[in-house]
């Protein structure tokens, strides 16, 4: 991959991503007869379908198969390194615990759970499986190569969450930006271990699930306690995202530069 072609991809990348990703659908599929929440369900997984499927494609086409988690030639290596997001999946269960959910349908929590689980597949696919690999490609013979392919689409992954500001609550803007960059930095350095996306994915998505369970209960309520989510709350946010960045930081350490180079040099003769 020639250097010039890294600013490119990435643009049009995010731009494909952020272009999908804001497609009015919703009131489309409303018109169909479906809830409002219903449809912002399926819109959501409709999207992410379409954005996991060009994400594959380009991963394919750049040949980054090996790079991305995708490969067939790699095995699930160290496979205990997934679980330590779980704690996150955890936490959330937890602060369920006394939260009335007997009035929320069934059909509403498969949405919902659906939904999230296509929305972590649709960005671990573009920010670990493909930016990340082209990251990888372009910095990996440089002084701290695999740092800096790990971080950079991570702080791309958090920046995203700039389109939630708020200029009432930049408190919780900003923390959302915070540890989604932990977050992220944490996966990219398990995937470059486990070999494997899949996994990531789908703890990517129940993590989200667990913790957007209560807006099943009641939407505007929950919207409202976003914005008046105070500082404390919000480097509550982050701290609890903390270890886990910790962890991708000590992973990263571990990560064998000689290994991903023989993913590049594999891909070469896809």
């Amino acid at each position: 991959m020639r250097i010039q072609k890294l600013f490119p991809i990435t643009i049009i990348t995010l731009i494909v991503f952020l272009g999908i990703i804001k497609l009015p659908l919703e009131a489309i599929i409303e018109d169909l007869g479906f809830t409002v929440k219903r449809a912002e369900h399926l819109s959501r997984i409709f999207k992410n379908i379409v954005i996991v499927s060009l994400s594959i494609i380009a991963i394919k086409k750049l040949k980054l198969v090996e790079l991305s988690g995708l490969s067939r030639q790699f095995k699930w290596d160290q496979k205990y390194f997934v679980l330590i997001p779980m704690y996150l999946v955890l936490l959330g269960v937890l602060s369920l615990i006394e939260t009335d959910l007997s009035g929320v349908s069934m059909i509403d929590t498969v949405l919902l759970f659906i939904a999230m689980l296509s929305v972590g597949f649709s960005e671990e696919f573009i920010f670990r499986g493909l930016l990340q690999s082209v990251f990888l490609k372009r910095f990996i013979n440089h002084k701290n190569g695999v740092v800096w392919s790990i971080f950079l689409p991570a702080l791309l992954f958090g920046l995203l969450h700039l389109l939630n500001l708020k200029l009432d609550n930049i408190a919780a803007s900003v923390s959302q930006v915070i540890y989604a960059f932990f977050i992220g930095a944490a996966f990219g350095a398990i995937l470059l271990k486990t070999n494997k996306l899949v996994p990531l994915a789908i703890i990517h998505g129940l993590i989200d699930f667990v913790f957007s369970i209560n807006t099943l209960i009641d939407q505007d309520a929950m919207a409202g306690e976003l914005e008046k989510q105070d500082l404390m709350s919000a480097m509550g946010s982050i701290i609890v995202v903390l270890p886990l960045f910790f962890a991708g930081l000590l992973i990263i350490r571990k990560i064998s530069k000689k290994k991903t180079l023989e993913k590049i040099a594999m891909s070469l003769h896809e």
